[in-house]
């Protein structure tokens, strides 16, 4: 839930490359594998955009060339810093979101 629809649909279309389906109050991404992104605006009086602890884990192929794109995007990305199994590289969306981009090693 967003109340910066129009950032956050332009932020998450850079960084998951695809197009949004047009809508009122609301965007949805369609990812490859079936699932999606859903994003919308509150509905009713009283309902809060701020979060838990949710944490949106992106795999990709590259850290490297993930980090590049979306930097030239002006989406900026943390370093990328070692975990088990992998690496992560940590950013947020205009809501203040954390996502974090994972390379499996």
């Amino acid at each position: 839930m967003t109340e910066q629809l129009d950032a956050c649909r332009a932020f998450y279309r850079d960084l998951l490359g695809v197009a949004p389906e047009p809508g009122a109050g609301w965007a949805n991404f369609a990812l490859s594998d079936g699932t999606f992104l859903a994003l919308h605006t509150p509905w009713r009086p009283g309902m809060t955009t701020t979060g838990g602890s949710q944490v949106l884990l992106l795999r990709v192929d590259s850290l490297t060339s993930e980090s590049a794109r979306l930097t030239a995007l002006g989406i900026g990305c943390s370093e990328p810093h070692e975990i088990p199994g992998g690496a992560v590289v940590t950013l947020t969306d205009p809501d203040g979101r954390t996502i974090q981009l994972i390379e499996r090693t």
